[in-house]
């Protein structure tokens, strides 16, 4: 990709992920599409997690690092990427249907707690840890690099 498109690649990521969280807030509200019957502002953890993690992602094309080279900003991009990943997947399976569980059980039962386990999760989770993998290792290669100079 052309240097000269970078910036208007994250410009245009960082937009869409502004609109993508607007429109979250205003379904979260009831505002948008249309009114529920009340807000549940616990659904927005993990896709404020994924926003997080994609706006990271948007870090990558500001960089501006030249090709075969691993950077520290793109590293720590790379990072805070699967960090985001994982944590979102983590939040969308255990902690989210956990916590409505205790809630919808007024903190009464503390057994019972369901998983959401779903493929879709799973694969978050993975490319997640994934990307810290890749991360780590472009961490320890320019590191290596370093060492040669």
């Amino acid at each position: 990709m052309p240097d000269l498109l970078r910036p208007t690649m994250a410009r245009l990521m960082r937009a869409s992920i502004l609109l993508a969280a607007l429109l979250l807030l205003l379904k979260q509200s009831g505002l948008y599409p249309a009114p529920s019957s009340g807000t549940d502002w616990l659904g927005l953890l993990a896709p404020a997690l994924y926003l997080w993690a994609f706006w990271s992602g948007a870090t990558v094309f500001d960089a501006g690092t030249r090709k075969g080279e691993f950077q520290p900003a793109l590293v720590r991009a790379l990072m805070r990427m699967g960090a985001g990943l994982m944590l979102g997947a983590w939040v969308a399976m255990i902690a989210e249907p956990a916590i409505r569980h205790l809630l919808g059980n007024g903190f009464t039962s503390m057994t019972g707690a369901r998983l959401d386990v779903s493929l879709a999760n799973l694969v978050l989770a993975f490319a997640g840890l994934v990307l810290l993998l890749i991360a780590r290792r472009g961490q320890r290669i320019r590191a290596e690099l370093d060492g040669f100079v």
